[in-house]
């Protein structure tokens, strides 16, 4: 498999869940007060959560292009940091929406999905 492979493989996958899952949130947000009220940081959370569900498999399928052919370390790491920071960030936001102690652990899949990026760019520069 090659890193192109992985990255199509999560944004044909990661798609449809992050769609699916906004169908759920939106049993809780057609009611006035669910999560909170449409103001709450908790909705917000969720919302930002769902966002980043359904826009990180995209974007992961705009690198899969764009890196055609591409299969140097900088683009392997760059593959694994960005799934694990995709499944990650909505993962951190709905718990953080849920319990907002959890905010903490937010700079984590944060982080791995910047790190990714500038992976990405080192992979396509030594190409």
């Amino acid at each position: 498999m090659s890193p192109q492979d992985a990255l199509m493989s999560y944004a044909f996958l990661g798609l449809p869940a992050g769609l699916a899952l906004g169908l759920v949130l939106g049993l809780v947000a057609r009611r006035e007060d669910g999560w909170g009220g449409y103001g709450s940081v908790r909705r917000r959370a969720a919302r930002l959560g769902h966002i980043a569900a359904v826009m990180l498999p995209l974007i992961a399928g705009f690198y899969a292009l764009a890196l055609d052919g591409v299969t140097n370390a900088a683009a392997w790491w760059g593959v694994r940091l960005w799934i694990a920071g995709g499944i990650g960030l909505p993962l951190v936001l709905f718990v953080a929406a849920w319990r907002p102690r959890f905010q903490l652990a937010l700079p984590v899949p944060a982080t791995a999905i910047t790190s990714s990026a500038v992976a990405f760019a080192l992979a396509y520069l030594a190409y």
